[in-house]
């Protein structure tokens, strides 16, 4: 951990050097004993409200004058933070963007001014009268270095373009852009802009939903740097500085989490690329976790004691867009200030769309995690016979920690992860945990097993310790349930039932049959698919009928068939149906006429009945014929014969119950030709078993024949 009194003792350094022992011994001591001018104070909650009605009257008065900018459509100003000068005539506002989606940005706060009147608090945005006179007279320490004239030290030349930078973060993880050109976007009602633009022309705030590991963007030597402030201290920043190796420049990350720079860096330190160098999080002038990022060809202390200078045109060679430069979309739609950044990673046309702004970094990790399965052993019988749990155990070396473990498993010929991710182990980098086979869908038998790890940054390392074990286990079965089912006027019906799927999935469902009181058989019995959850049984007329079943897993274990003789679902078919109007249409002498386009229904009464149409093929030679099944599982047979009533030309039959048939035909022309319907299914009969049958014109398509 990094304490204040050790970034001191690197400026001493620098003072011992120059001046000597017995004048290093005064300044000491005049430092420590000299006043320093108050800090600013944080308004109470009462000032607070106070303010911020202040800043909604004046933020209404600017509306009223039609003063519009497009970022006034995209977000709506929240107050972050407000101070008070020691005389509390004085007070500065901070204020967050939040957009229509309810999310508060990320980045450095809007600024804006008050003063305490007769008449109570009065806000100055930026630009209004008295604004330069109140600034000129705030308390040091109240005005960002973002906010204040760039200094003398900046370079009097353009900024340079710098190559050969990634982006801050471990390579495969993603991050969002908060934003960079909207820094210095003028549009004071809402405070901008919250930086200079000579110092965040090319700066970059990268956040996410929590604060987030940071690795160096370049190899470079650690200058300065500091982590006491505590974790949303908005009078402190947190930093780091590193000089980059190549060109000397400096890389600036603001913003960091108390106590996470690593131990082992300290002025002078080599960093290489992708090596770990801090956390994010919300210190000094700042909205909500983030770290800001620019590289200055030179820098100085401002404010708190941060580092600030002249940003450069820094390209990511990991930004697959405009160039190397990170752009947002409601950037390069609203605030188009880059004519070579008109490309976003998203949708332009929903410019705050959470989906928008994403980063994949390309920073390979310079210190990725090692490890080793030490649990289970190569060949273990794992998870035998009750038991479904299989105790894992992984050791794990990183230089800052690893934070997450998971067991990967190969099945169908794909690496998967098993069971759940871990985290938090002990300080030793040990991770101890069980993973039930059975709710990953584990099956019985050989299984290779390895394990996968993440350290602090994210670098990612799978497939360690890559072994075959054996699985024997028994997982609780899976449960089916039959239920009503649903019958009609005729012999067939549709069972229904629900299931409780095991942990390794179901294979398979078996449903028995009796008639009246039979003892159960597995010569009776029906075999369903693992999605099916309905299924067709057609009996005889007047026949009274039990079902019961059970589910079977992918490992061949059945679930247990329900206790006792009595049946699930019982069902009674009726013994009679009412005959068609058409009927006595059962041979092709008494066949009934049928025209093209016109649609007959009829019904199947009785065991076989049969249905006989008839039609002039005329000058046509091709025709269509259709069977549409209407309910009941109505499903039948259709055939053609030519005008004898003998020749058969053509048959097709239902692929399943309740299912339609067509067939297409070739006929003799200007002949009669006949058409028998009958069931598909024997048994299948009733009342409500109906279908329509319908003849169409058919056409002959000739395709191309190609040799090769």
């Amino acid at each position: 951990m990094r304490t204040f009194l050790r970034f001191q003792r690197f400026y001493l350094l620098e003072i011992f050097q120059s001046v000597g022992l017995g004048t290093l011994a005064f300044i000491v001591s005049f430092t420590l004993l000299a006043a320093a001018p108050p800090p600013p104070q944080i308004a109470s909650d009462v000032e607070k409200q106070s303010l911020w009605q202040a800043y909604q009257d004046r933020y209404g008065q600017f509306l009223e004058l039609d003063q519009e900018d497009p970022i006034a459509s995209l977000f709506e100003p929240i107050l972050d933070e407000a101070f008070i000068s020691p005389d509390g005539r004085t007070a500065v506002l901070w204020l967050a963007l939040r957009d229509y989606n309810g999310r508060t940005l990320s980045t450095e706060p809007g600024f804006a001014l008050a003063t305490l009147t007769d008449g109570g608090w009065q806000v100055l945005l930026r630009g209004d009268p008295g604004w330069n006179e109140v600034v000129d007279v705030l308390p040091e320490g109240y005005l960002p270095a973002e906010l204040q004239n760039a200094s003398a030290q900046a370079p009097a030349e353009g900024p340079q373009t710098i190559w050969g930078y990634s982006l801050p973060y471990v390579a495969g993880t993603a991050h969002r852009l908060e934003g960079s050109v909207l820094h210095f976007h003028d549009y004071p009602p809402l405070g901008y802009p919250s930086c200079n633009q000579a110092y965040c022309r090319y700066a970059y705030d990268f956040t996410d939903a929590d604060k987030f590991p940071l690795v160096a963007a370049k190899a470079g030597t650690v200058i300065s740097l500091r982590d006491s402030c505590t974790d949303g201290n908005t009078g402190c920043t947190n930093y780091i500085i590193l000089q980059s190796a190549a060109d000397g420049v400096y890389q600036v990350y603001l913003h960091l989490a108390y106590g996470t720079i690593p131990d082992h860096l300290s002025p002078g330190s080599y960093v290489g690329r992708g090596v770990y160098i801090g956390d994010t999080d919300d210190t000094g002038y700042s909205t909500s976790e983030h770290v800001h990022f620019m590289v200055v060809p030179s820098f100085w202390y401002a404010g708190d004691g941060y580092p600030w200078g002249y940003s450069l045109d820094v390209r990511f060679s990991d930004v697959s867009i405009n160039n190397g430069i990170p752009r947002s979309c409601y950037e390069v739609v609203y605030l188009p200030i880059y004519s070579d950044a008109t490309q976003c990673n998203g949708n332009p046309a929903d410019p705050l769309n959470p989906n928008n702004d994403w980063f994949t970094s390309g920073n390979v990790g310079a210190n990725p995690p090692t490890g080793q399965l030490t649990r289970p052993v190569p060949g273990a019988v794992v998870a035998q016979g009750n038991n479904p749990l299989m105790d894992v155990t992984a050791s794990t070396q990183d230089d800052v920690r690893v934070d997450v473990a998971v067991l990967q498993g190969l099945i169908g010929g794909s690496w998967r992860e098993i069971g759940a991710r871990v985290s938090n182990p002990n300080p030793s980098g040990v991770f101890d945990w069980d993973v039930n086979l059975c709710q990953a869908g584990m099956l019985n038998g050989p299984f290779e097993v390895a394990l996968k790890i993440w350290d602090h940054e994210g670098n990612m390392v799978s497939l360690i310790s890559r072994r075959t074990i054996q699985v024997d286990h028994a997982c609780p079965p899976p449960g089916s349930q039959m239920t009503s089912p649903t019958t009609f006027d005729g012999t067939a019906f549709l069972l229904h039932w629900n299931a409780a799927e095991s942990g390794a999935g179901i294979s398979s469902f078996q449903v028995q049959w009796r008639s009246g009181t039979q003892a159960w058989s597995d010569s009776r019995q029906m075999t369903f698919t693992s999605g099916a959850r309905a299924g067709w049984f057609v009996g005889v007329p007047g026949g009274s009928y039990g079902f019961r079943m059970r589910a079977i897993d992918n490992n061949g274990q059945p679930e247990a068939w329900p206790a006792g003789d009595a049946a699930e679902v019982t069902v009674t078919t009726p013994t009679t149906c009412e005959e068609d109007p058409a009927e006595q249409d059962d041979t092709s002498a008494t066949a009934v006429n049928i025209g093209f386009g016109l649609q007959l229904q009829r019904n199947i009464c009785g065991l076989g009945d049969a249905d006989w149409f008839k039609f002039p093929s005329g000058d046509l030679e091709h025709y269509m014929l259709i069977a549409r099944s209407i309910g009941a599982g109505s499903a039948v047979k259709v055939s053609v014969y030519a005008a004898d009533g003998i020749t058969l030309l053509g048959s097709a039959t239902a692929g399943g119950m309740n299912m339609s048939t067509s067939l297409g035909v070739m006929v003799p022309k200007n002949e009669t030709v006949y058409i028998k319907v009958e069931p598909a299914f024997a048994n299948l009969t009733g009342t409500a078993v109906l279908y329509s049958m319908n003849v169409v014109p058919g056409y002959r398509i000739s395709l191309p024949l190609i040799l090769k």
